[in-house]
């Protein structure tokens, strides 16, 4: 994943963590609310001056902010082990902690019943992989 898309992610993670609307993040950094969204949508690559406001006002490290951060893939290695590809597991796991509904939803079906839970896990993967095929 490149350090803008893990950027626009961990962005919206941090205001929607704090439960800042993009209006009162805009304010608190002094800019115009569409500047937040460009830059959570990606649309616009953030300055420095704009990645030391986040930093800041966030309380995380620019390291932090844009995904570069070997702390948390270190731990996750500590944790988990080394799975041959650890990396993309420690992608998957940042984004579950950054996508609070999709975290939920699947601790959720963790509780299904069996056959109700492969009914769901096999729509997911369907789904999944017709929208990533469109994308190639």
């Amino acid at each position: 994943m490149k350090e803008l898309k893990k950027f626009k992610m961990n962005m919206k993670f941090y205001r929607e963590r704090k439960g800042w609307s993009q209006e009162q993040l805009a304010d608190k950094i002094n800019v115009s609310r569409p500047v937040i969204t460009r830059l959570e949508t990606g649309e616009q690559e953030p300055a420095l001056s704009y990645l030391l406001l986040l930093s800041k006002t966030f309380s995380v490290s620019i390291d932090h902010l844009i995904g570069r951060d070997q702390v948390t893939d270190d731990l996750l290695y500590e944790v988990y082990g080394d799975y041959g590809n650890e990396h993309s597991f420690s992608q998957i796991i940042d984004y579950l902690i950054k996508q609070p509904k999709m975290s939920t939803g699947l601790q959720q079906l963790l509780y299904a019943k069996p056959r109700e839970r492969k009914l769901i896990e096999d729509i997911l993967i369907t789904v999944i992989e017709k929208s990533t095929k469109r994308l190639e």
